[in-house]
């Protein structure tokens, strides 16, 4: 009995043959996942410099069509390729991210008859997100550090493991059975990316087949820490 449930360890935890996403799949998903996340930033960096001026609204918008439309230009011309040489595939969760904010400044724009209102796009508000926030943090320092050999076990090798499928489905679902919610908690996008992002992980592998690429890349970690920071400076001014 215990030489069986030793070797369905195992199993679960091998990495030697993983199921990755396919060659064509990869493509679609770095461009569509690069328009998305340009769109938002073109929106944000538009509005913010055309904040209080007429077509403000109409203009955040062109930047941002225009920018996703470059994403999917084909070859050297386009972004996607530039930005997939330097940075890979953005995870699930800076799409989703990105998605869910263009959609909030989308009602916003609609709702604002002419001028730019800026909406409060903060996605950590609450514990649950707080407690999700500081789960991304501690995963982008271990695989930092085991990009640098200084983990006595191969944490991002373990990605590719069913389990740990299992673990960030875990993660993410602790928040929604430990936490007060109601029909639409504050923080509420935050609480959702880990899970979408692990359901198109289970679906399509994307981006690569690793279950951290799908939860956590650089620029999310950054986000996160930028944040965490920025949460306790304002604890530590507030109790001072």
């Amino acid at each position: 009995m215990s030489a069986h449930l030793s070797g369905w360890l195992a199993q679960a935890w091998a990495t030697d043959s993983p199921v990755l996403p396919t060659s064509s799949a990869m493509q679609v998903w770095l461009h569509l996942g690069w328009s998305v996340v340009l769109a938002w930033l073109g929106a944000g960096l538009v509005a913010r410099l055309l904040a209080g001026r007429a077509h403000a609204v109409q203009g955040q918008w062109v930047a941002a069509l225009a920018l996703a439309a470059w994403a999917w230009v084909p070859g050297s011309g386009g972004a996607a390729y530039w930005l997939g040489l330097a940075f890979q595939a953005p995870s699930a969760s800076s799409v989703l991210w990105c998605a869910a904010m263009l959609a909030t400044r989308w009602r916003a724009s609609c709702g604002a008859h002419g001028t730019l209102r800026f909406t409060g796009n903060a996605m950590f508000t609450d514990g649950q997100s707080l407690w999700l926030a500081g789960l991304g943090a501690l995963l982008g320092w271990a695989l930092l550090l085991d990009s640098i050999a200084m983990l006595p076990m191969q944490m991002y090798a373990w990605g590719f493991s069913p389990w740990a499928l299992g673990l960030v489905v875990l993660a993410a679902l602790l928040p929604w059975v430990a936490g007060r919610h109601t029909a639409r908690p504050r923080g509420w996008m935050a609480v959702c990316v880990m899970p979408l992002a692990a359901l198109v992980f289970v679906a399509v592998r994307l981006p690569t087949g690793n279950v951290w690429d799908a939860v956590l890349d650089p620029w999310v970690w950054l986000a996160l820490q930028v944040w965490l920071a920025r949460r306790g400076w304002s604890c530590y001014k507030n109790n001072s």
